[in-house]
């Protein structure tokens, strides 16, 4: 089902035209495909050679060698998971930032994580992931 929820976003951001916000959730389709399919090579080519991730709720910042090396850890978390993302409503998306709502649902839990993004020249400079909420209803 989830799955089903993002082909459909794609479909509609293919519907919506060619503007910046439309080239720049391009990106984050494909970032969001390389995740869930854990693509490292694709991962790599997403993010910019001094992108860094961070995990506000956790403390965490990572370089992108130290994001890519976890990729393990995350590989055996997601095989159990569904995904689906959208841009946020009323928020700005264009040629220099993003902020996605990102529904995660575990076979024990949920969460709906907020994820604000900074772009340069068509890679993913910046990532920094808030918890939105324990549950993904108002998704």
């Amino acid at each position: 089902m989830m799955r089903a929820i993002r082909f459909l976003t794609a479909a509609l951001v293919l519907a919506m035209g060619a503007s910046t916000g439309v080239a720049q959730t391009s990106l984050l389709e494909r970032w969001y495909t390389a995740m869930f399919d854990v693509n490292r090579v694709a991962i790599d080519d997403l993010l910019a050679d001094d992108a860094v991730i961070t995990l506000e709720d956790l403390g965490i910042s990572q370089t992108k060698a130290e994001f890519l090396a976890a990729l393990d850890e995350w590989e055996d978390i997601v095989k159990t998971a569904n995904f689906a993302w959208q841009v946020e409503e009323g928020a700005t998306a264009d040629e220099t930032r993003a902020t996605v709502l990102v529904c995660y649902q575990f076979p024990e839990n949920e969460l709906l994580i907020r994820e604000a993004f900074t772009f340069r020249d068509g890679k993913i400079l910046s990532s920094v992931q808030t918890t939105a909420s324990d549950s993904c209803a108002d998704f």
